[in-house]
């Protein structure tokens, strides 16, 4: 577990999520409801450019212009329904964002689907229930396949300080999948992080696009 300091509008906007989480996010699966997550984060190894990131129902729900282990895409702001899959595409040349937000034209440098929410344990969100967070959903984009990952985020108020009244920070727990982030503190690396790439016979068929 570890502690990581935030600014004070993530944290409020988490310290908010938090409340809900148990309910949430913090649900036993069932075949006619998903369990939610409160926080995306998205990086790449190597860099990638003009990715799109498709639930199972084929909406975008992520994207980005360029990422790497640095350039990393983080976003917060209420439980959104966990996706059974996900689909992600990154691009190469000159793509253009269409009316909905997505990259379109250019060329396809990569097209693979990757399981989600079957592959998170029930444990995961029974700590949430219990101990309260948010579930964190973390996907990497690698040559060949998607990473899946994911942890708790759970906020951590200053001591002696409630919420909003000064510096905290959050810490993460369960954390499971294919791959961990480095740990940075100012600017180094201080834990270096890990990847496990699946097997071939557990990748999805890459798809062909026009």
């Amino acid at each position: 577990m570890r502690l990581r300091i935030l600014s004070l509008p993530r944290l409020l906007g988490l310290f908010l999520l938090s409340g809900c989480a148990a309910s949430a996010s913090g649900i036993e699966r069932q075949p006619d409801r998903q369990p939610g997550f409160g926080a995306l984060r998205l990086d790449a190894n190597p860099e990638k450019t003009f990715v799109s990131i498709f639930d199972d129902k084929g909406q975008q729900f992520a994207g980005a212009a360029r990422l790497s282990k640095k350039a990393v895409s983080n976003s917060a702001g209420g439980s959104r329904a966990l996706p059974r899959s996900i689909r992600a595409t990154w691009r190469s040349g000159q793509p253009y964002l269409t009316s909905e937000g997505t990259w379109t034209g250019g060329t396809v440098m990569g097209d693979y689907t990757a399981a989600v929410a079957e592959r998170i344990p029930q444990e995961v969100f029974d700590y949430i229930r219990q101990h309260g967070g948010a579930l964190r959903l973390k996907l990497r984009i690698v040559d060949g396949a998607v990473l899946v990952g994911w942890d708790v985020e759970q906020f951590v108020p200053a001591q002696g300080r409630g919420p909003g009244g000064g510096d905290g920070g959050v810490q993460y727990a369960m954390a499971g999948g294919d791959f961990h982030e480095d740990r940075v503190v100012n600017g180094k690396v201080v834990e270096p992080g890990w990847e496990r790439i699946p097997p071939a016979p557990a990748q999805a068929a890459r798809k062909q696009q026009p």
